[in-house]
């Protein structure tokens, strides 16, 4: 899959990369509100809503999903997705670093990095991230709290290691200015809201996707 890169970014070839846990096990601090099999379906239904957003989104080089075997058994991720299965499935940032380097073997620029629970996700979100990009640098989304990262735009693929989890905000700021780059912090409603507790689930109330959880 190719799409011209007419957004920011100019000739840049930035690849989406959309990282999923094996979703058996999804959204488990959702245990207390929705059974297995729900909060199976709901990340699956967030996972489309991520891959249908990124599809329609101009200024995409592709977009690769990173995860278990079974996965595309479980969601149809289509043709115009590269699936790329976890070879040691040891934790998001070893499977961010696999992906980086299945990109720059495809001759990409740069990766975005997407979680695939962002819900209120759109194309002019994406955007703005592109937007920001440069030959060589670093773009943070963070998430509400200040504390973690919702999205990472970074160029080239390996400009930095990934050091999502807790704390990850300042991590990543940190290993963009070690490597030499000037980190951006892009704050946007959109990337910041993500889903991980009761709380995050009833102000999906207005999201008419995921309605029914």
């Amino acid at each position: 899959m190719s799409r011209s890169s007419t957004v920011a970014g100019d000739s840049l070839a930035i690849w989406a990369v959309v990282p999923v846990k094996a979703l058996g096990g999804a959204k488990s601090r959702l245990a207390s509100v929705l059974d297995a099999a729900q909060r199976r379906a709901l990340a699956a239904a967030m996972l489309r809503h991520t891959l249908d957003i990124l599809r329609a989104c101009r200024g995409l080089e592709g977009i690769l999903v990173i995860s278990v075997d079974g996965l595309p058994a479980v969601v149809e991720l289509g043709r115009d997705v590269l699936f790329v299965p976890e070879e040691k499935p040891t934790g998001l940032n070893s499977s961010l670093a696999q992906a980086s380097a299945a990109v720059l073997g495809r001759g990409g620029d740069g990766v975005l990095v997407i979680p695939g629970d962002l819900p209120l996700l759109t194309c002019d979100s994406v955007a703005a991230l592109l937007a920001l990009a440069t030959p060589r640098g670093v773009v943070v989304a963070p998430d509400r709290h200040e504390q973690g990262t919702n999205a990472l735009l970074v160029t080239p693929p390996d400009v930095i290691p990934f050091r999502f989890g807790p704390g990850s905000l300042q991590r990543h700021l940190a290993g963009a200015v070690n490597a030499g780059c000037v980190p951006i912090v892009h704050r946007s409603r959109e990337l910041a809201f993500d889903v991980d507790t009761s709380r995050d689930l009833a102000q999906l109330r207005d999201f008419s996707p995921l309605t029914r959880y």
